[in-house]
């Protein structure tokens, strides 16, 4: 099943191992690519793999056949699609979504560039980018779509994918989860290791009783305030693990709007509207999806539970 994903970064979780680089779109929408640097090992299959492309597609991106032995060092053309690139907001169950980013030209707005890469929902990249309006500037870099990769090759990935510009190895992470023991490990040794159950990792809060960064913006005004009940669930996010903000989808309420999300055992969290949910039969009976950061501080474990909106008008 499809889980919603729309997510607002500012930080990369990363291992201490891993240095802190952006990863660029090379080519122009919609034939966009990526590069991967073969590592010592590494077959059409394998690395297929890497990127939900069969070793014949990958073999026919780089005009050569499925079968032909790599040479540690080269370099292939990784393309976008839709088996490994998003642009909606959605991700498969055991998948985590890495951040790809454009440098804006001059001259260039954030409308055109939603228009230039594929009429990109241009809420969906001020939440990418966490932009409070839409002003940006030569150089900067703005995410535009993610690479969808299974979680536990996502280190794997990011090691072996180069950008152009930089001459460097791209290998920040944009993980979905929050980070896990085993994610640096290389796939070199031969021996099978068991898998170990998931250590649980807490979001970064001020105690038991905060509601996170946007509560200095949430006005309570009882003659304007609005409350509703009704079912959640919760969609993937970067955002709110160390910088306490926490977002949501949701509809009717304006975006941009601070909501307070109250839960049955009465913990509460301050939330920023994201925007509306998408239309999407995982969403029917839903009025609200909330960053999954948020759901660990209102210690919510299920995939659907019920809470209560309060917000001001």
């Amino acid at each position: 099943m499809k889980k919603i994903f729309c997510i607002v970064l500012t930080f990369f979780i990363l291992n201490q191992s891993f240095a802190q680089y952006k990863i660029l779109v090379q080519g122009s929408y919609p034939n966009l690519y990526l590069q991967h640097k073969v590592a010592h090992g590494e077959t059409m299959y394998s690395i297929s793999k890497l990127y939900n492309f069969s070793s014949a597609q990958l073999a026919t991106q780089n005009g050569m056949t499925e079968n032909d032995i790599l040479s540690t060092d080269k370099i292939l053309k990784i393309n976008l699609g839709k088996n490994n690139f998003t642009q909606d907001g959605q991700s498969g169950e055991n998948e985590t979504l890495i951040p790809l980013y454009h440098i804006v030209k001059p001259g260039e707005t954030l409308f055109r560039i939603c228009q230039n890469f594929g009429k990109i929902r241009i809420d969906f990249i001020r939440g990418w980018n966490d932009l409070v309006n839409d002003i940006i500037k030569p150089e900067q870099k703005i995410i535009i779509g993610h690479l969808r990769v299974d979680l536990k090759k996502a280190s794997i990935v990011t090691e072996r994918i180069i950008n152009t510009d930089a001459q460097e190895t791209a290998t920040a992470i944009d993980q979905t989860e929050p980070p896990k023991k085993d994610e640096t490990e290389t796939t070199t040794s031969t021996t099978p290791k068991q898998e170990e159950e998931e250590p649980v990792v807490e979001p970064v809060t001020n105690g038991n009783d905060d509601e996170g960064f946007f509560v200095t913006s949430y006005s309570v005004n009882s003659d304007n305030s609005v409350s509703t009940t009704g079912e959640a669930a919760t969609f993937k996010s970067t955002s709110g693990w160390t910088n306490r903000k926490y977002y949501v989808l949701c509809n009717d309420i304006p975006t941009g709007t601070i909501v307070r999300i109250t839960a049955n055992n009465n913990r509460s969290i301050c939330a920023k509207v994201l925007g509306a949910l998408p239309e999407m039969k995982e969403n029917k009976n839903l009025i609200i999806r909330i960053s999954n950061a948020g759901a660990a501080v209102l210690k919510i474990t299920e995939k659907r539970f019920n809470v209560k909106i309060t917000y001001n008008k």
